[in-house]
């Protein structure tokens, strides 16, 4: 006989009333005060992740991968934020944050973060590469008193690039994110380039069982003075730089945005240098004669005796391994609505269905679009792109559909950071294949995951959506948790098309009943939910919110959701990284939890959910709670109307999120996270294993089943 889930579904208790303060201290708390730093969240998030690289429990290429997770992390911060705060701290001394502080004491603060954060991931690897060592895998980095491996990491060398200059010559352009390694000479340096990222891992041939690795820049560091013995090395030490990844771009120029950006990117190679990052035992001469080189200052410069770059490492994760040193594979299901024989559109046609990634297949989604790019009846196809992969079954099935004679168009975020190059190449094969590709003017861009399939029966149209969370990348789709909805409700389906209608000539979506849409009614609409809560609970009432997003900092939801806790309504938050809001302070939002799951897979689904006074409204978004989301961006939330659909979300996802004692961090009022404590009288909830087990049980014993 199947055994159930380990874990028992987790049911929100609706009707717990809450405290309802009188005389709030909080209200004589600045408006800075009741605000966190966004910049400071976003590095506390990626404490979190640092943890779980430290957490002995977890598998050790795991480990290493949440290491090289933490690395990518902080290369985007200082490429995406920091020139952002330094350009704001340049042009206006006085500017400050919503939070209340100066653009320069966040610099400062980020920078002490940093090394703080970077001198424990050195700490974390040491164990990491311990703990592989243990189990086989010996990744080489401390070559000074080891000559044992020269011959055969000379032998495997990768492609590099050699510049050699006299001190009085100013620096090479130096790509941004590529491994240097710097040699000082007496009046002379040289720069060795390793031309690809990846490459700078060796594969050394195995000992044994053992399997072996070296670091290329550290080995050559370590050996200049043979690589150039006609020279006196006085120091060598390999080195990264981080450039400003902001584009330059004029975007109200639509015919000539794509060439623009292809132009921005390379610009993006040589910008202007953000961080020095050197691997070295202690700061030197040379590090500070790049760094000066470089126009940055001393807050410019950070040094470690640790590897540059371990995203490098990521490549070991992918490799064959011994078993127990990763999780089990997830193996995504297929849903028993479409076990039947019978095409998606009669599927979709009985009942919407939900799906859970990773742990409900992508494959269905992609089978939807080929379905359509088939049939006969469908005549149009509407579908928006931020990210993608290289390779894609989503949009090969679109230009096989235009190929048939279907008017397909799609909406290209061709301005998608650091997707900019792929997406463009997408938009120009799209279009010889005869798809209509737009895009917004201005600086929106299009973030919501919307696919639209017309279909003629019966003599009149009928819209098939995919409405989802997540971007249609099959990649991605197996490394973030996201949900989508397929449906033929026909009110969504009027108001999709008129939300497409919109966006394809760059105006502002409005009158909508249905969907809330930004820009347009999405934050007055989320404000009007939240204002509904606290007029509910101050009438008598009971009111209830619950929210997971990704980000929650736009400042005026914030002060709504303080108003709704001062008045007893309980706000359960699922915020995986920055968070502006500081929950538990009496009198202001004592009665406002706020958790972080941090675990083997990205959480990436937005829901939005409010109790209405048992009407109960339910949402799902491509969309934060953030002024970029609102106010820059194309978003859509959309309403599940099912109410099995509506009752699996609420209790089985948000239930088990929000009630995960295993890999859950939860906010404290300072703006620090702590471990979600285990009492002795809970059960063990890891949410992120209850949905892989319940996707493979069929949804046994859930909403789902009656489906």
């Amino acid at each position: 006989m199947t055994q159930g889930p380990k874990f028992v579904p987790f049911h929100v208790d609706l009707g717990k009333p809450q405290k309802q303060p009188a005389a709030p201290a909080a209200a004589r708390m600045s408006a800075e005060e009741r605000l966190f730093n966004r910049d400071l969240s976003w590095l506390s998030f990626n404490d979190r992740v640092l943890s779980e690289a430290a957490d002995p429990t977890v598998p050790a290429l795991e480990r290493l991968r949440f290491a090289t997770i933490v690395s990518s992390n902080l290369d985007e911060f200082f490429m995406v934020r920091v020139p952002e705060i330094a350009r704001l701290a340049r042009r206006d001394p006085g500017y400050r944050f919503p939070d209340g502080l100066p653009a320069s004491q966040v610099l400062a603060q980020v920078r002490e973060l940093v090394l703080r954060q970077k001198a424990r991931q050195a700490e974390v690897l040491d164990d990491i590469l311990a703990a592989l060592g243990r189990e086989g895998i010996h990744i080489h980095t401390d070559f000074e008193l080891d000559r044992g491996l020269d011959r055969e990491v000379q032998e495997r060398l990768p492609k590099m690039n050699l510049c050699l200059r006299r001190t009085a010559e100013a620096l090479p352009t130096l790509a941004s994110e590529r491994i240097h390694v710097f040699v000082r000479f007496p009046g002379e340096y040289g720069v060795i380039t390793l031309e690809e990222r990846e490459e700078r891992l060796i594969e050394l041939p195995p000992s044994g069982r053992v399997r072996r690795y070296a670091l290329a820049d550290r080995w050559l560091a370590a050996r200049a003075s043979e690589i150039f013995p006609d020279r006196e090395v006085i120091e060598a030490f390999p080195f990264k730089i981080i450039r400003d990844a902001d584009l330059r771009y004029r975007p109200d120029e639509e015919g000539s945005l794509e060439e623009q950006i292809v132009e921005a990117v390379e610009r993006r190679l040589g910008a202007k240098a953000i961080r020095l990052e050197v691997d070295s035992p202690a700061y030197s001469e040379g590090a500070l004669f790049l760094a000066t080189g470089l126009r940055l200052d001393s807050a410019g410069l950070y040094r470690f005796d640790l590897p540059l770059d371990l995203r490098t490492l990521a490549r070991i994760y992918s490799e064959k391994a011994g078993e127990g040193l990763r999780y089990p594979p997830v193996q995504p299901q297929t849903p028993p609505p479409f076990r039947k024989p019978r095409s998606v559109f009669e599927t979709v046609r009985k009942h919407d269905i939900l799906l859970h990634h990773p742990y409900d297949s992508f494959e269905i989604v992609e089978k939807f679009l080929e379905a359509a790019a088939a049939d006969e009846q469908v005549t149009r196809i509407n579908h928006t792109i931020y990210r993608t992969g290289r390779e894609s079954p989503v949009l090969a099935a679109l230009q096989e559909a235009a190929k048939r004679g279907k008017k397909v168009t799609a909406y290209v975020e061709i301005k998608a950071r650091f997707d900019e190059l792929n997406n463009v190449r997408w938009a120009e094969a799209l279009r010889k294949a005869g798809v209509r590709v737009v895009r917004p003017l201005g600086n929106f861009k299009v973030h919501s995951k919307l696919t639209q399939v017309v279909r003629v029966e019966m003599g009149a149209e009928t819209s098939y959506l995919h409405l989802g969370t997540g971007n249609y990348h099959s990649g991605t789709a197996r490394q973030y948790t996201d949900l989508g909805l397929l449906t033929c409700d026909a009110k969504l389906g009027e108001e999709v098309t008129a939300y497409f209608a919109a966006i394809s000539k760059g105006s502002r979506p409005s009158s909508f009943t249905e969907l809330m849409v930004a820009p347009g009614n999405l934050h007055d609409q989320t404000l009007k939910l939240i204002s509904e809560e606290t007029r509910i609970q101050r009438s008598g009432g009971r009111g209830h919110i619950m929210a997971k997003m990704n980000s929650l900092a736009d400042p005026v939801i914030i002060e709504a959701l303080y108003e709704a806790s001062a008045a007893g309504v309980a706000v359960d938050l699922m915020v995986r990284g920055i968070c502006c809001l500081l929950p538990g302070i009496k009198g202001l939002s004592e009665n406002i939890r706020v958790v972080s799951v941090i675990d083997r897979f990205l959480e990436h689904s937005r829901i939005y959910y409010f109790r209405a006074a048992g009407e109960e409204k339910l949402y799902l978004s491509s969309a934060d709670w953030m002024p970029r989301n609102f106010f820059t961006r194309y978003e859509t939330a959309f309403p599940i109307k099912d109410a099995h659909l509506k009752n699996y979300i609420r209790d089985v996802i948000l239930g088990n999120g929000l009630a995960d004692n295993v890999k859950s961090w939860t906010l404290k009022a300072d703006g620090a996270y702590a471990r979600t404590p285990q009492t002795q009288a809970a059960k063990d909830i890891r949410s992120q294993m209850l949905f892989e087990a319940l996707s493979k049980l069929d949804y046994k014993d859930t909403a789902l089943a009656q489906r």
